[in-house]
């Protein structure tokens, strides 16, 4: 009988990680190490400064993962790497990159370490699954396989002045007003969205032309028509087949801004009203197939592999705590904070910054999910160790839990403020500080404000999804496994709320089970047994009276942060 395994691999703004699990679906082993983030000055290509003193998100989120991966190890070769605080102040601007030859050592490596678990036998069947960190592309020499950029990371700001020339420009609010109007005659969701449409700097689109622009290689090549672009999942497809196999995700994709949900295709009217080099894009394929997307060399892993999964991070997420089903909802508190919505197979207009997202393709379907993020969540942690607040991020959640909150409010915006309140240019702030105030006060009103932004996202989604029936929410995510969190979400939302067993590697999970799925290892209907559910944290209706109070209270902070740097 053949012994089957899946490796799944999970490329993450922090970490890289790969997991091996069995035929079941039980986790095997662990390997996982620190990406390297270089954040550099764009006037001298220097990095900012070298490897911190201080911890930040990549040195916290290790430590708030569950004791179920004892065997999790790092790589051999494992180094220090630059700038791992991805919080940057509004009026910072930052090339944040990721070497892609080192991140391939890093990449082969966990996945080497993993098949060390392996038996060594004749009839064993491997199978990978990939989910990556989205919107971080890398361009390349077709020819010559050779790196022209570095990865350029989602929190990257080279295209922010660019999009905000776009988005006074009389070409978008002309977009917005004929969107309104023909919303208004149609009633068809894209012309609703098109209403309050504009170019962020975290998606793909101006990012890349502004790299293009400031690299006379690349516009070499562009023009020999052999320029290669595309995201993580499509690099390592590229790489792994030796330029053979060059396709784009559709999940991944959906979040560049580069796709249009509505039609299920690449937004070929705004990318050419841009300027945009539509020949660069790649075939769109499906999350998982049957029949795999490539067959590994062995000279690569010292074993034949097939890769079957591809998957966006977050999209892995939900997956992998058995959101599958219309009305799911997942909550990753992670490096970042983001709420997911399955919506089925209808995307979601919305007004309030959720976005409408292709969650997985399978079978040329697609469901799809509504998200909302804020982007400081384990960074917050580490901020607040390296100030001295605790020396043990395990031992937040009883300091919270220690105190009461005397009226001091936390505005968590290193990186400004998303879902929904979308203000680039706040700033973070302590307000209502005192002589007597303590550690464990300023604690508990940073957890709090992990929570009131979960709230916020929430509250934004329930208001334009109006849930006629409670939908099943599961949560996630290295700072999940904190409890004084996990029980303040419970209450603020009035809904009860499973952690899974299985947080800190939800992704990985996901890109297993979908992987296995395909492979015939298990049905749809058996996927739900293999997601375990750690601990149910039900409403407190006294807590949420309080919550609520502190709340509308911490708003009046938020405001006060509001358009800080503009």
């Amino acid at each position: 009988m053949i012994k089957n395994y899946v490796i799944a691999v999970d490329i993450g703004t922090t970490t890289i990680r790969a997991c091996l699990y069995d035929d079941r679906c039980q986790l095997v082993t662990v390997s996982q190490d620190t990406m390297e983030i270089l954040r550099l000055d764009p006037r001298t290509q220097q990095a900012v400064r070298s490897r911190p003193k201080n911890p930040s998100a990549a040195d916290i989120l290790p430590s708030l993962l569950p004791p179920l991966l004892p065997k999790l190890r790092p790589s051999k070769k494992s180094k220090p790497h630059l700038n791992q605080d991805v919080g940057a102040g509004a009026t910072d601007e930052m090339l944040v990159e990721i070497d892609p030859e080192r991140m391939f050592q890093q990449f082969t490596q966990v996945i080497k370490n993993v098949l060390e678990k392996v038996p060594d036998e004749k009839n064993i069947r491997l199978s990978m699954g990939l989910c990556c960190l989205r919107n971080s592309f890398i361009l390349w020499d077709k020819m010559s396989l050779k790196p022209v950029s570095r990865f350029v990371v989602w929190s990257d700001t080279r295209a922010r002045k660019r999009c905000a020339e776009w988005n006074a420009s009389w070409t978008i609010k002309g977009m917005n007003i004929v969107g309104g109007l023909l919303y208004k005659l149609t009633r068809k969701p894209r012309y609703k969205a098109a209403q309050i449409f504009k170019f962020i700097g975290g998606l793909v689109s101006h990012r890349l032309m502004v790299t293009i622009e400031e690299s006379d290689k690349a516009q070499e090549l562009a023009r020999l028509n052999r320029l290669g672009f595309g995201c993580i999942e499509s690099w390592l497809l590229w790489k792994l087949s030796e330029g053979k196999v060059l396709l784009s995700e559709t999940g991944n994709t959906s979040s560049t801004g580069m796709y249009d949900p509505f039609i299920a295709d690449y937004n070929f009217m705004i990318l050419k009203l841009i300027g945009f080099p539509t020949k660069l894009l790649n075939p769109l394929c499906e999350s998982a197939k049957r029949e795999p997307f490539l067959k590994v060399d062995t000279k690569f892993f010292g074993h034949p592999i097939n890769v079957h999964c591809l998957l966006a991070d977050q999209q892995a997420a939900l997956y992998g705590v058995g959101g599958v089903r219309k009305g799911d909802v997942k909550i990753s508190l992670g490096t970042g904070t983001f709420v997911d919505l399955n919506t089925g197979s209808t995307p979601h207009a919305s007004m309030s910054g959720t976005y409408p997202l292709v969650g997985w393709r399978l079978n040329g379907k697609n469901t799809y999910i509504a998200e909302g993020n804020d982007h400081d969540t384990a960074v917050l942690l580490g901020w607040a160790q390296s100030a001295g607040l605790f020396d043990d991020v395990t031992k937040t959640s009883a300091m919270a839990e220690s105190t009461h909150n005397p009226g001091v409010y936390f505005v968590p915006a290193f990186g400004g403020l998303q879902t929904p309140i979308n203000d680039d240019n706040a700033c973070c702030g302590f307000l209502g500080l005192r002589p007597k105030t303590t550690k464990e006060q300023m604690v508990r009103a940073i957890l709090e404000a992990i929570a009131f932004r979960v709230y916020q996202i929430w509250s934004a989604m329930s208001e334009e999804f109006g849930f006629k029936v409670p939908p099943r929410v599961r949560i996630c995510g290295g700072v999940a496994n904190n409890d004084f969190v996990c029980q303040c979400v419970s209450s603020l939302l009035n809904l009860p709320m499973e952690r899974v067993t299985e947080g800190g590697t939800a992704a990985s999970k996901g890109v297993a089970l979908m992987t296995g799925l395909m492979q015939g290892l298990w049905t749809e209907d058996e996927i739900e047994a293999k997601i375990g559910v750690e601990k149910v944290f039900q409403p407190d209706p006294k807590m949420r009276e309080t919550l609520l109070a502190t709340f509308r209270k911490w708003k009046h902070a938020v405001d006060r942060c509001s358009n800080f740097y503009d």
